[in-house]
């Protein structure tokens, strides 16, 4: 006798029934499944990579067998200003490169440089397998998170070297952005001191920190100085308001309403946002636009280049953006800045007992900016303008905390030097 079939269902659809997945376990099986196929991906890609290195199918100098003495990479031209020095140095040495950067245009991809052999190596997975098959014996490059991130340490390559490329502390970069590398070119005290904080506290192996200062100053400094200060000849106070792009940022915060008291007061106001603000947020610029008019006494600045603005400038506005210290430092003028409590955690600075450096320094600069402050903010632009003694608290600061200024690439040189040839470390070097 045939059983029953519920819902006077059709006996023969009746296995199908067995096949039927409510949503949820569908759903379920179907995050499973692709997790699994995720997870053998990434490990497949990993043995492909140790296997290609056993077998020594790696890439040398110029992509050949022949291990570099020395291989620079970089991310592409955003840091031209900070390689070209150390590539110039490293030729009046003498000293043989290989230079490696993940984009086409790179200008230093034929940078003239009679002892550099260069090489882009692309962006992603083909940049990734390049480096972590390198040969060579000192690695530089101003990369963080080697062996953290997707830069893994090649085991053809002896020892890996960073270089520091702004005058900020290292507080606000990601965990563990330069915890395994053998050696740090470093800016200041400052960054030594949380370098080697962070060292304590994890235990980690001790680097050589080699003290060299900005080696972007090297160019920058020269090239405003060639600027002059107020090309148009225009009368009256100039205020460069150059923000960084995001929530953080004060025209995501204030927008219109910290421009136009400016504007309200007679300042000439240049106004260059973030390059990034372009891209990420358009319809907030758009907006800005169109609630400022146009005012005879705004300008828009959107040239690649901020020298022209930073030395026609008389003051700075700005947020956490990094042309805060560039401008005190390069122009030795006062710099006002939008006070704000910073997000730490995901941050180094989460794991700091102290106040990270540029929060702490800005008074020295300049001065703070609180909400509370832009219905009177010509006054507090007037009091940074007068305070006689502002030049001097800049060049203080700058002396403290920027080693070598105006001449660090060569200090750079000097330590890449001694890691070629394994010579011990000088007077004030910190060793492994």
């Amino acid at each position: 006798m045939t059983a029953a079939v519920p819902f006077d269902i059709a006996p023969e659809a009746f296995p199908l029934m067995l096949l039927y997945l409510d949503p949820g376990t569908g759903s379920l099986l179907f995050s499973i499944v692709m997790g699994f196929a995720t997870a053998s991906f990434f490990v497949a890609k990993g043995l492909f990579y140790k296997l290609r290195a056993r077998l020594g199918m790696g890439s040398g100098a110029a992509g050949e067998d022949t291990p570099a003495g020395l291989a620079i990479y970089s991310e592409g031209r955003q840091y031209a200003a900070l390689f070209r020095p150390i590539l110039a140095g490293l030729e009046r040495r003498g000293i043989p490169c290989l230079y490696l950067s993940s984009d086409k245009d790179d200008p230093l991809l034929d940078g003239g440089f009679s002892n550099v052999s260069a090489r882009c190596i692309g962006r992603g997975h083909a940049a990734w397998g390049y480096l972590n098959t390198l040969r060579a014996d000192v690695c530089l490059m101003t990369t963080p998170g080697l062996d953290v991130m997707q830069i893994r340490r090649s085991r053809h390559v002896r020892h890996y070297s960073h270089v520091i490329h702004s005058p900020t502390d290292k507080a606000f970069n990601r965990p563990y952005s330069f915890d395994y590398f053998d050696s740090v070119f470093i800016c200041g005290p400052h960054q030594r001191q949380t370098l080697e904080y962070l060292e304590a506290l994890r235990r980690t192996p001790r680097k050589s920190l080699f003290l060299a200062g900005c080696v972007y100053y090297d160019e920058m400094l020269p090239a405003i100085g060639r600027l002059a200060p107020r090309s148009d000849g225009a009368p009256g106070t100039r205020v460069l308001v150059a923000p960084t792009w995001g929530k953080n940022g004060l025209l995501s915060r204030y927008g219109a309403r910290l421009v136009r008291p400016l504007l309200e007061a007679g300042y000439q106001v240049v106004l260059r946002p973030h390059p990034q603000s372009a891209l990420s947020e358009p319809d907030l610029l758009k907006a800005l636009k169109r609630e400022l008019g146009d005012s005879p006494l705004l300008e828009w600045d959107e040239h690649p280049d901020p020298l022209a603005a930073m030395a026609g400038a008389d003051l700075l506005i700005s947020d956490i953006s990094g042309i805060v210290f560039d401008f005190a430092f390069l122009t030795e003028k006062p710099v006002l800045t939008v006070a704000f409590t910073p997000e730490k955690r995901g941050f180094e600075a989460n794991d700091l007992p102290y106040e990270p450096w540029e929060l702490r320094v800005l008074d020295e600069i300049g001065g703070k900016i609180g909400e509370e402050d832009l219905e009177c903010l010509s006054a507090l632009v007037e009091r940074a303008l007068s305070d006689s003694g502002r030049r001097a608290s800049i060049r203080a600061l700058r002396d403290e905390y920027v080693a070598h200024f105006g001449s660090s690439a060569e200090h750079v040189v000097d330590g890449l030097a001694r890691l070629l040839t394994n010579a011990p470390p000088e007077s004030g070097v910190r060793p492994a």
